[in-house]
């Protein structure tokens, strides 16, 4: 159980998922704390909040540098922080920043995503759309949670999906 049990089932039967399903991502992803935030450098699946697309491919230069391409755009503040935040998960459901940005999130920063119903909503929707894409197969989704849709079957997706469905189980 965690504190935001209301919460949690409130979004999850918004976005037509079941709410242990939900419950367990969470366990798996920040132990419930909304606070949970996590970089991942090596991400590189970036949002174009501009064009509202998927931003371009980046060179290998562009890969190598700390700092972000000089035609990213950035809601608000300066690109580094839009561009290193789109590499990072937070809040509840550790949902990557660039992710949110896809699902429609258009807060000027996306530290707001520790923000447990903000979380919920941008966590539970992207769930709820790779459910769909997977048929309903709820290891497929969750690999793909964890490793995109082109890794739901490497080790780490698989891994992450028998480590939420173990933790589903246990409810």
């Amino acid at each position: 159980m965690t504190a935001y049990e209301r919460e949690i089932g409130s979004a999850a039967l918004a976005h037509g998922l079941n709410v242990s399903l939900v419950r367990a991502v969470i366990l798996v992803e920040s132990g419930g704390n909304p606070w949970a935030w996590n970089p991942e450098p090596h991400y590189r699946y970036l949002w174009d909040v501009a064009k509202k697309q998927p931003f371009r491919a980046l060179t290998d230069a562009e890969r190598k540098s700390e700092v972000p391409p000089a035609d990213f755009p950035a809601k608000a503040g300066d690109k580094d922080q839009e561009f290193w935040a789109q590499q990072a998960s937070f809040g509840l459901m550790q949902v990557m920043g660039a992710v949110a940005r896809e699902r429609g999130f258009d807060g000027p920063y996306l530290t707001q995503l520790c923000d447990v119903q903000t979380n919920l909503t941008y966590g539970c929707r992207h769930l709820r759309a790779l459910m769909e894409w997977a048929g309903g197969e709820a290891s497929k989704a969750l690999g793909a949670y964890n490793a995109g849709k082109g890794g739901y079957k490497s080790a780490a997706g698989l891994r992450y999906a028998a480590k939420v469905l173990r933790q589903l189980e246990r409810r």
